[in-house]
């Protein structure tokens, strides 16, 4: 294949109400995977309509994003020479298509690159709240880099020469309303607990995986009564999330209800742990 072709895969749940958007976005791609995992909603027929290669993988006890791409990787004959992930809920506007088509075809050093998002919330962009640029592992040359298996975050597996691009994609994380926002960082925490509970308890550094980002979890898990608190102060008044107009302030205090959420979780983890009653 010539060095410049891409493969994008996208993986789905109950995604009817976004694939669409996702799929027509990448049909600059040379390839569009879509791995669902059991979908009840039509968004495989949906993806299927548009011309997209629909798996099905169900994975066992907690899903882990890295372990679905990597199942991608190994089990969906991508031949294309690159490999980009993108979600149901996101968008690769033109500029980066350009952008991952040029940087693609060149001769690099990079074997993968992170991406960042452009978080829109209400319609309206968390540039400040979300901490833009916020960078995620997302592009790889095929058959020279995978995933780490870290639950939801996105990690590159190893130390890949990693580059970075400049434009960004759309992010509709609100897409399906709260009760999904909701249920999903309920999941996240749940994770989050766990690994916290692992540290304090076990000093197991090993969740935290290697990258700039494992001293700062470290750090947040000694402090982890604080996180509510901390979390609303740093995204609305330190970042200066206020300025990203009034959807900014419950976006702000959404993710003090996730670190609440961590909060409790941890404190159940650690006396389960222990064998004392909740």
């Amino acid at each position: 294949m010539p060095p410049d072709t891409v493969c994008a895969v996208v993986l789905t749940y109950d995604e009817a109400i976004n694939i669409a958007r996702c799929v027509e976005s990448l049909t600059w791609c040379d390839d569009t995977v879509v791995v669902d995992s059991g979908s009840v909603d039509g968004t495989c027929e949906i993806a299927r309509q548009l011309g997209a290669r629909v798996f099905t993988h169900h994975q066992d006890g907690y899903f882990q994003i890295g372990v679905q791409r990597n199942w991608a990787l190994s089990n969906c004959n991508i031949s294309a020479s690159w490999v980009l992930f993108i979600d149901a809920d996101e968008v690769v506007t033109p500029p980066l298509a350009e952008e991952i088509r040029r940087r693609c075809a060149i001769e690099s050093p990079f074997e993968a690159f992170q991406l960042a998002p452009k978080y829109l919330f209400h319609d309206v962009w968390m540039r400040r709240s979300a901490g833009y640029p916020n960078w995620h592992d997302r592009l790889v040359r095929s058959g020279a880099v995978t995933l780490a298996s870290s639950g939801y975050l996105e990690r590159f597996a190893g130390s890949p020469a990693t580059g970075r691009l400049e434009e960004p994609y759309l992010h509709y994380g609100n897409s399906k309303g709260f009760d999904d926002w909701l249920g999903r960082h309920q999941r996240y925490a749940t994770w989050d607990a766990q690994q916290v509970a692992r540290f304090l308890d076990d000093k197991d550094r090993s969740a935290f995986g290697r990258d700039r980002k494992r001293r700062l979890r470290e750090t947040a898990s000694y402090m982890w009564p604080l996180r509510p608190a901390a979390r609303f102060l740093y995204m609305y008044v330190v970042r200066g999330g206020f300025l990203d107009g009034p959807p900014a302030l419950l976006f702000c205090l959404r993710h003090a209800v996730y670190e609440y959420m961590a909060v409790e979780k941890i404190i159940e983890q650690r006396r389960r742990r222990r064998g004392l009653p909740l």
